[in-house]
């Protein structure tokens, strides 16, 4: 290899580790608003709901854009609305956007929830160095609207009465409930989370069916659904026979 190719490589590796590092600098510094929640739930008989923003960028100020998504992923202000649509943080500063019920949301199911989408997406300020990659990052939280008519009672924990069955290796949940039921956590009897679950989401009166992994061979599962405040509960189902069953939980002390 000649003296300039060499110089020539040098050069090139240098930019392209200056180009990483100001790429992976510039995603630390504009990860910045923060929602104050991990899901939203909007109950029928409020007007409107609240969900506070935070900027955690102690220097620069954002623009914080909001809006509402239905399933299928289509912006949808037909029944909530976010406002404001877009808004300025300061550095450190928080703020609100105000979820207002339209008066279209009388066309919603009452029998059971409604599922949208809340979104917020960061823009970041114009950077004063060149050659800087800027990445706005997007937010996204359920948005359950729970019509008035199903509004849970204190104390009732409805995820308790998911029915569980097996056929074979494969697990069916069905959710007999009008709300949406999130399972965040499965385990076999080694109470380790199965390899490459995420989560499954059953739909009101719908049902779900997922596979463990096939070196699984227990009859003990265990279920962590996730509740109103983004909290993991855990249940133990014994699936000796194709229909499972919950065993009771431990009270603690």
């Amino acid at each position: 290899m000649t003296r300039t190719s060499a110089q020539s490589l040098r050069w090139l590796g240098g930019m392209c580790g200056l180009v990483v590092a100001q790429m992976i600098g510039s995603v630390q510094a504009h990860a910045a608003i923060n929602i104050d929640r991990t899901r939203i739930i909007f109950n029928g008989k409020e007007h409107s709901s609240s969900v506070i923003l935070e900027n955690q960028s102690r220097h620069l100020p954002y623009l914080a854009q909001s809006w509402i998504e239905n399933t299928q992923g289509v912006k949808d202000n037909n029944y909530i609305m976010a406002l404001p649509p877009m808004q300025r943080i300061e550095p450190t500063e928080k703020s609100q956007v105000r979820l207002m019920k339209m008066d279209t949301i009388r066309q919603l199911p009452t029998d059971r929830e409604t599922l949208f989408y809340f979104n917020v997406r960061e823009v970041p300020p114009k950077s004063e160095l060149e050659n800087v990659m800027q990445v706005a990052i997007q937010s996204r939280i359920k948005l359950f609207y729970r019509p008035d008519a199903i509004k849970a009672r204190d104390g009732d924990v409805w995820q308790e009465r998911l029915q569980v069955s097996r056929n074979g290796q494969t697990l069916t949940i069905a959710n007999p409930t009008p709300y949406y039921i999130t399972i965040g956590y499965m385990a076999g009897d080694d109470h380790k989370n199965f390899a490459k679950f995420d989560s499954v989401m059953v739909a009101p009166f719908g049902h779900e069916q997922y596979t463990p992994p096939t070196s699984y061979h227990g009859n003990e599962y265990t279920l962590g659904f996730i509740d109103d405040y983004g909290g993991l509960n855990m249940r133990v189902y014994d699936c000796t026979s194709s229909t499972c069953t919950m065993q009771t939980p431990h009270k603690e002390r």
